[in-house]
């Protein structure tokens, strides 16, 4: 006759409902994210539009084609660390102010450099002084996690593309957090990155995992009472 243990029946309890509850929350974040997934897909689709346009949308301006016309401010560059792998190579990312034409400022991703070429220190006349008209795609601002390394603002080396703490290193003040990752080589710079979507979509394999666990406990939970029985009453 099974006979359940009280007390490791309520633990047994509380932590399947705890992995079970796990699992769901993970099916409910992968909704989430594929329908932010989409989202992306769908605005990364639109055809190009001013910026100025763009960022009086407000949030919906992430991720939009977009063109800009004014001037870089070579002076107040920035590198967000950003090493390849193809082959291994150390480098960076250029991230440059721009002064719009319209008034504002926001921040460029120029695209990829060699350490080698940043330690060349590029001469800022060599820049394009002239207004230019850039594309691009707008960003998000990245967020540091917890093992990120602190910013050496003396050098002006981040190792998240974070515009707020690039903005205070560099005094300045920025018409949106939006990043605007270039598409267009303007002369004097890099040439741009290849867009990317680096966005995880791991949730079914979490959830798979937590159910995994579930039933792995309840499998040892009614495996202990067996044997337990089989002991107890000699069969």
């Amino acid at each position: 006759m099974f006979r359940p243990l009280p007390i490791l029946t309520v633990a047994t309890l509380v932590a399947l409902a705890v992995l079970v509850g796990l699992g769901l929350w993970q099916l409910q974040r992968r909704d989430e994210k594929h329908a932010l997934l989409a989202q992306i897909a769908a605005r990364s689709a639109a055809p190009p539009a001013s910026i100025e346009i763009l960022l009086a949308s407000g949030d919906y301006a992430a991720y939009r084609p977009a063109t800009a016309r004014g001037r870089f401010d070579p002076t107040r560059a920035s590198y967000v660390y950003a090493p390849r792998s193809d082959p291994p190579r150390e480098g960076f990312k250029l991230i440059m102010p721009f002064n719009l034409a319209s008034d504002g400022t926001i921040l460029v991703d120029r695209g990829w450099v060699s350490a080698e070429w940043r330690s060349r220190k590029k001469d800022p006349a060599a820049e394009p002084e002239d207004e230019v008209e850039i594309a691009g795609t707008l960003r998000p601002s990245a967020k540091p996690g917890a093992f990120t390394p602190a910013p050496d603002s003396a050098s002006r080396t981040f190792y998240q593309r974070d515009s707020a703490a690039i903005a205070h290193a560099l005094g300045l003040t920025l018409r949106s957090p939006l990043v605007l990752e270039a598409t267009t080589r303007v002369k004097g710079g890099p040439e741009p990155l290849p867009p990317a979507m680096n966005i995880p979509d791991n949730h079914l394999m979490y959830a798979l995992t937590w159910f995994f666990l579930a039933a792995v406990l309840v499998a040892i939970y009614l495996r202990y009472h067996y044997v337990r029985d089989r002991l107890r009453f000699g069969r």
